[in-house]
């Protein structure tokens, strides 16, 4: 069946990949780290976006469907050049979801993880964001080579 014109479809922007090198762990509920993340632009003032996340867990996958990998917002320049804190336990900023954990996968193999249609928090045009990952509780470490990318999402009519 084909779309016809004018009905809603999805527009995709440019994948980025926003982590830096990732040279840390994120150990059982802990945030990962400044270092960890490049700053990503909105520069088509996006307002949806899909994330994917690869990573793996260093020791063991977890056993038990505990825990989960959350991903977190820092809106910079929020107030002129005036930024919120960094997303801690006590901090937890904007929260975007949470990416559903294959527990199917053994440790130091690589999973694939997305998160669809995550709600972008704009304040200005071009707006400015440092993504950050929790793991929240699941009991295991995720290892250094984790990678995340974001795509930004649009609507709008079927030509």
């Amino acid at each position: 069946m084909a779309i016809g014109a004018n009905s809603t479809i999805q527009f995709f922007g440019t994948q980025d990949q926003i982590d830096d090198g990732s040279t840390s762990t994120i150990a059982d509920d802990a945030f990962s780290v400044a270092a960890d993340i490049t700053t990503w632009t909105n520069d088509d003032d996006a307002l949806e976006a899909n994330f994917v996340l690869e990573c793996q867990f260093d020791t063991a996958a977890p056993t038990d469907f505990v825990g989960s990998i959350d991903l977190y917002a820092r809106v910079l320049n929020v107030q002129s050049a005036n930024d919120p804190g960094v997303p801690s336990a006590t901090n937890l900023n904007y929260y975007l979801g949470s990416f559903p954990i294959d527990y199917t996968v053994a440790a130091d193999t690589n999973m694939f993880l997305y998160i669809y249609r995550a709600q972008l928090p704009n304040n200005v045009t071009s707006q400015q964001y440092d993504f950050y990952l929790h793991n929240n509780g699941t009991g295991q470490t995720i290892g250094v080579d984790w990678n995340l990318w974001i795509t930004p999402l649009a609507e709008g009519p079927h030509a």
